[in-house]
């Protein structure tokens, strides 16, 4: 991506980041990049070819060679080395350099030996083929046992008895081929021939290929051909390079069509359209009111690029229309802020606000705030003196948000308050508020509500919970506990509700917490909930600190655990400290 506007290029970078250039770039990496896959996958199957073809020609000379072979000498004497192979203890086993080791072998290479081996030299150069040998497979140990190499020089042909180790399924292949199942047969697969391709550091990439004379014990004797493969190195250097011509030439070809075509299909029109926007920003600064630039196109390419040239002119007459409104709409948004901020002010005017709010009280100290998530909200609280011994407090949340919840939030709060007062009992308060409410409710809203009643003179409470969260109580030794409460059904929800009420005990030094739901579940980005653990988390502990600095201690935990997200819901809380007389 360019770091400078293509207004703040100069015209050579504007022609390498033009639509053409990132164009034909694309087309000729993809092209490239289908030519690196057709290379690889044409030149695996002519490998395979070879490699196939020459196994199965190695295979069948070694089944002809052993039709030529004199089988009675050649069984005789394999069978005799063998013999004298298992006779040699393991630890000198293999080590053809060796005097002691060869000296057991020279009894074996007689004139039979001789002959045999002359046998096998001639069909080796006969054939032209790297080696012939006869060898004894075992299979238990992997090994493959020279038995009599085709090899004349005696400094450099293989012992009887040496040997060379190679993997499970490559002796497997070569004892035994490899049989291919009934759909790859019908794929024109082939049976695999008794030879494998390998690689040894003492004689390269070579294929052997064999047929078997005899089994005698745990031995499997063949006469096997070792065939070079440096033609199949050769010609497939040819073949990459002869392939790789073409392919570029494919690749030139195909870019030069592609960067042709998508030019006159896509860039030149939107060069227009790019245009046409341009001259339409100009005319605006200027003042001009024409909205016919993208209309005075006229595209027929019959795509979706027409299709985005008839949309812009549509959106070029629409956007004079909105212009022309965006005033008178910018006035009537600025009348709702308005209004907003003032329900904002006045529904704050209906909440405790004052703090200390009883400062001629040392009983017990009391604290509450409140954050809205729109301007004005559905949660609220409240607190009051019914007379001298008794403190009513109340925390509740309407569902939904902004307006209607914080209107219903009101009412709502007139009719609890009220019926504290008159009841002085937060469950009856609770069964006349639902009534009431329920009588003129069609829009279906409810509110969750707990509701205390502090007796200050001993810290009992006596409380009632209608759907709300469960109260945390800090013990004077800091330790943190929530309140499993009963909880009621939710105000506004049902008809003839009941609700139960329960003692809570404040001991000197306790602290009662209230909550709305806007606080466990305040979220991330990630939709991680700040969750009842981390409140708990945040609590636990505060023995020395006041009312208000521990609602202050949660609401920055809150803040920053969600960070810069947004509020989604409203957040409140009331926090009483009960100091005793």
């Amino acid at each position: 991506m360019a770091n400078k506007s293509v207004r703040e290029m100069g015209k050579h970078e504007k022609r390498r980041h033009s639509l053409s250039f990132k164009t034909l770039l694309t087309t000729q990496l993809l092209a490239l990049l289908l030519g690196v896959i057709l290379v690889a996958a044409g030149f695996l199957l002519y490998f395979l070819g070879i490699m196939w073809e020459t196994c199965d020609r190695t295979s069948n000379m070694a089944a002809a060679e052993a039709l030529m072979l004199d089988r009675n000498d050649a069984d005789a004497k394999t069978k005799e080395i063998l013999k004298v192979y298992d006779s040699i203890p393991e630890e000198i086993r293999g080590d053809g350099s060796s005097s002691e080791y060869q000296d057991r072998f020279l009894p074996v290479m007689d004139e039979m030996f001789r002959e045999l081996q002359e046998d096998l030299r001639i069909t080796k150069e006969e054939l032209g083929l790297r080696n012939s040998f006869i060898v004894a497979i075992d299979e238990e140990t992997n090994r493959m046992i020279y038995l009599i190499d085709s090899d004349p020089d005696m400094k450099t042909f293989c012992w009887p008895g040496t040997w060379d180790t190679y993997k499970p399924h490559e002796i497997s292949v070569l004892v035994y081929g490899k049989r291919v199942s009934a759909l790859q047969r019908q794929l024109g697969l082939r049976d695999r021939p008794q030879a494998t391709i390998t690689y040894l550091p003492a004689y390269g990439l070579r294929c052997t290929g064999g047929t078997i004379l005899y089994k005698e014990g745990k031995y499997t004797v063949m006469l096997c051909l070792d065939e070079k493969l440096d033609h199949m190195i050769t010609s497939s250097k040819i073949f990459l390079v002869e392939y790789n011509i073409l392919m570029f030439i494919v690749i030139l070809l195909i870019s030069i069509i592609s960067v042709a075509l998508i030019r006159r299909s896509m860039v030149r029109p939107i060069r227009q359209m790019a245009g046409a926007a341009r001259d339409y920003a100009e005319d605006k600064q200027s003042g001009e009111s024409s909205s016919n630039h993208f209309k005075d196109l006229n595209i027929q390419s019959g795509d979706e690029i027409e299709e985005l040239s008839l949309t812009m002119s549509d959106m070029e007459t629409s956007l004079a229309e909105y212009v022309a409104n965006l005033t008178e709409v910018t006035a009537e948004q600025e009348h709702i802020r308005t209004e907003l901020n003032l329900a904002s002010r006045i529904q704050a005017t209906m909440l405790p606000s004052t703090f200390p709010a009883f400062p001629e009280r040392d009983e017990f100290d009391i604290f509450a705030l409140m954050y809205p998530a729109r301007e004005v909200g559905g949660d609220f609280y409240d607190f009051f003196l019914i007379d001298d011994d008794h403190l009513a407090m109340m925390i509740a949340d309407v569902s939904g948000k902004g307006i209607p919840a914080a209107l219903f939030m009101m009412g709502s709060k007139i009719i609890l308050d009220n019926r504290i007062m008159d009841t002085g009992s937060p469950a009856f308060a609770l069964e006349q508020a639902n009534d009431m409410i329920m009588t003129n409710n069609q829009e279906e809203m409810f509110v969750t509500v707990w509701i205390g009643i502090l007796e200050i003179s001993t810290g009992r409470i006596v409380a009632s919970n209608a759907g709300h969260e469960k109260p945390l109580v800090i013990h004077p030794d800091g330790h943190a506990e929530m309140i499993r409460d009963k909880n009621g059904f939710v105000v506004g929800g049902l008809e003839n509700m009941k609700y139960k009420e329960y003692e809570l005990k404040l001991e000197p030094g306790s602290k009662l917490i209230l909550y709305t739901d806007g606080v466990p579940e305040a979220s991330t980005a990630a939709n991680d909930q700040f969750g009842m653990v981390r409140l708990l988390e945040v609590v636990n502990g505060m023995k020395d600190v006041s009312a208000q600095e521990a609602l202050e201690s949660i609401e920055n935990a809150v803040k920053e655990f969600v960070g810069e997200d947004e509020q989604f819901d409203d957040m409140t809380m009331l926090c009483l400290q009960y100091n005793g007389k």
